[in-house]
């Protein structure tokens, strides 16, 4: 059962310039970089972005999403093939910041990784940044697939449903962890991170005008279901950003309670209209994953052995 949102993970060409924007413009840190990878901060935790150096192959790699032990890990493992999806090796261990993992390919070539162990350390140095890397939005020809294999592959709950548009699922008290939406190829929507406030964005947009001369895709403005508001841009390699803040909260914690939404501009923008082309053309693609360990997941102090 997965219990907490983990981190994105990128494939990028240039992989500084990736990480710098990354910092420059919404104010992560680099925890670590190893084997041609960069892990980035925002708070505690050691990572909750990974970007990947990769000339050729341009692309998201993988939403990782944490379980709580190796019972849970266990468990997970052995139901995902019967809910639609492919192992993609055994549960390895020595991968940067986490203690071990397991990947699997969703049905559509979506690739999530699960994982446990987080490493946590000091706060970051006093700064302005998300709060938390908080959900990914997905684009798929197949949504009822993909939606069978997050509710009885990963435990994830229904939240939220437009029609046959899209739908919102959670993990946690977060209204949303993975949205899915109905779309003619399989592709990453965007990656969201939850900051403070209106303000928090505001300031992010100024930064991207500012030092990018770049101008945001859509809003800021407030989703219907998850009652959030939003705001979306490209980030250096072209995969849209969301910033959410004021995200609903799903009971135990919160009062929310699911429902089904017309569809329509006024269920995903209560404040304006309809979202513009380049929100619904933007599509970042999948990385075709490779089997096994991934060459990335290594690091020299620790063990390199299948554990499963």
């Amino acid at each position: 059962m997965v219990t907490r949102m983990g981190h994105m993970a990128m494939r990028v060409p240039d992989l500084d310039a990736a990480v710098e924007f990354q910092c420059d413009i919404l104010g992560l840190v680099e925890t670590e970089r190893t084997a041609g990878a960069s892990y980035l901060t925002c708070n505690e935790r050691h990572h909750e972005l990974v970007l990947i150096q990769d000339p050729v192959r341009r692309g998201y790699d993988h939403i990782a999403l944490e379980v709580p032990d190796v019972g849970a890990l266990e468990a997970t493992r052995r139901r995902l093939p019967a809910a639609g999806g492919r192992l993609l090796g055994e549960i390895y261990d020595g991968e940067p910041g986490i203690d071990r993992a397991l990947r699997v390919e969703a049905p559509g070539g979506h690739v999530f990784k699960l994982f446990l162990g987080m490493e946590t350390g000091e706060l970051p140095e006093p700064g302005e940044r998300p709060l938390k890397f908080e959900h990914a939005s997905v684009k798929t020809p197949r949504p009822k697939a993909l939606e069978r294999f997050l509710a009885h592959g990963l435990g994830f709950r229904l939240s939220d449903r437009m029609g046959r548009v899209a739908s919102w699922w959670h993990c946690d008290a977060d209204h949303h962890g993975i949205a899915v939406m109905f779309a003619p190829r399989n592709e990453l929507s965007h990656y969201a991170w939850s900051v403070e406030d209106l303000n928090a964005t505001g300031r992010v947009a100024d930064r991207l005008r500012r030092d990018r001369d770049q101008r945001l895709i859509w809003g800021p403005s407030r989703h219907g279901p998850g009652n959030n508001r939003f705001m979306y841009f490209h980030d250096n390699d072209g995969a849209m950003v969301e910033l959410c803040s004021d995200l609903a909260q799903m009971p135990p914690e919160g009062d929310y309670q699911p429902r089904t939404w017309p569809s329509g501009p006024k269920t995903i923008n209560q404040w304006g209209g309809p979202p513009p082309p380049r929100f619904l053309l933007t599509g970042f693609p999948i990385v075709a994953p490779d089997p096994g360990r991934p060459a990335y997941a290594m690091r020299a102090d620790r063990a390199q052995t299948p554990t499963g």
